[in-house]
């Protein structure tokens, strides 16, 4: 399984140091080994330092660090600024103050390399540390590379003209626009489509005479062993974290392929199960959620969370529709009610819902990857009677 997680970081002298900690911290969450974590922290802080020291960009332009680990085990940094000028090599004297951080790059790792951004505006030089990690065309040598980056700057006399002011790091919106915390991190997530997780919701009264639900998800942690999750006690876990009740939802399945998440909270631990916090969840009057089999089905909820599904093109997406026309994109389905369910089963889903008046199901295959977007950081769902989850696709 392939991950990711990217930070943004302000053009600060700090900024070195963020995003030391940042990788030191996902790198224990991801078990990588001692000696390949510190090599990563040490260039990852080398590379943030040249960005936001030597590149030579308008004010207020971030920059971008990005990490993916890979299913073989390599971890691939890349940090990315809006100057267009790649590094080239130079013959670093003896007692240069500058040019040798690139170069520590090229001694300490598997691979390295510098590109153009894909959006056409900026750079990104990246490095590969890892026992999987072959030798790649155009993974030139760094040694005396110049890591002053030889940019241009603004033209002459004044400043950028409107049309070629480079984008932030992340293409967000520049100065003055909406912009979220500088070192927020996103987190990406691929091959996901039949992956098993599980949920512990921990319930408490919403200040408002109702129920909320905070809302543990354990994928991307582990793949929610069945023996450590049938063996979890939803009554003892109550009396642990001090709720009122706590309701185990899953095993669960993905039917997505991708997830970008924007917003995520800390990792607990369930009788030694990890989950992180992912949502909190509004749980709607006339849902009892401890009736079982016997609870309302179909009925919307409000989940408070700030992500991007992404569903594959040429890879089949199962629908409801309600009575108003809104479709409800299939995000998961679960063993909660039937633990038969499998990927090829829902073929035939449709022939078993009792939907209500107005309602349908459909299974249609995208010819171009498919987006589900939460709306103003929160998410519309519904779940049929078998506990399968649906999102609403709000276009």
């Amino acid at each position: 399984m392939n991950q990711h997680i990217e930070w943004r970081l302000p053009r600060s002298p700090r900024s070195a140091g963020r995003a030391r900690v940042f990788l030191a911290e996902q790198s224990r969450e991801w078990k990588l080994p001692d000696d390949l974590t510190e090599t990563a922290v040490l260039l990852i802080s080398e590379l943030v330092t040249n960005a936001c020291r030597h590149a030579r960009v308008p004010p207020g332009r971030e920059v971008r660090a990005r990490c993916l680990l890979g299913g073989d085990g390599v971890l691939r940094v890349e940090v990315s600024d809006a100057s267009d000028a790649l590094p080239r090599p130079r013959a670093a004297a003896p007692d240069d103050e500058s040019g040798r951080r690139l170069a520590l790059v090229a001694a300490l790792a598997d691979a390295w390399g510098a590109h153009p951004r894909e959006c056409g505006i900026g750079k990104t030089v990246w490095f590969e540390i890892g026992d999987g990690v072959r030798a790649r065309p155009g993974c030139a040598d760094l040694e005396g590379v110049d890591d002053t980056r030889h940019d241009p700057g603004p033209p002459e006399g004044g400043p950028w003209p409107a049309a070629t002011v480079p984008a932030t790091a992340d293409d967000g919106p520049g100065p003055g626009g909406a912009m979220s915390d500088p070192a927020k991190r996103s987190r990406h997530q691929s091959g996901m489509r039949d992956e098993r997780y599980g949920e512990v919701v921990l319930i408490s009264p919403d200040g408002a005479g109702g129920l909320k639900g905070a809302v543990y998800n354990t994928y991307g942690l582990n793949d929610c062993p069945l023996d450590k999750w049938n063996a979890l006690d939803a009554g003892a876990l109550a009396a642990q974290f001090g709720v009122p009740a706590v309701f185990l939802n899953g095993p669960r399945f993905w039917t997505i392929d991708e997830v970008t998440t924007y917003n995520w909270g800390d990792v607990e631990k369930f009788d030694g199960l990890e989950a992180r916090w992912a949502a909190d969840v509004r749980i709607p009057p006339d849902v009892d959620v401890a009736a079982g089999s016997g609870k309302k089905h179909y009925v919307t909820t409000t989940v408070d969370r700030d992500t991007e599904y992404v569903l594959k093109a040429g890879s089949p997406v199962y629908a409801l529709t309600d009575a108003d026309g809104r479709t409800f994109v299939l995000q998961a389905y679960s063993h909660t009610v039937d633990p038969g369910q499998t990927m090829d089963s829902l073929a035939s889903l449709g022939g078993r819902l009792r939907l209500p008046d107005g309602w349908r199901f459909r299974i249609h295959t995208p010819d171009e990857d498919m987006h589900v977007r939460t709306a103003d950081k929160k998410a519309t769902v519904v779940q049929d009677e078998l506990e399968n989850t649906y999102m609403l696709h709000a276009r």
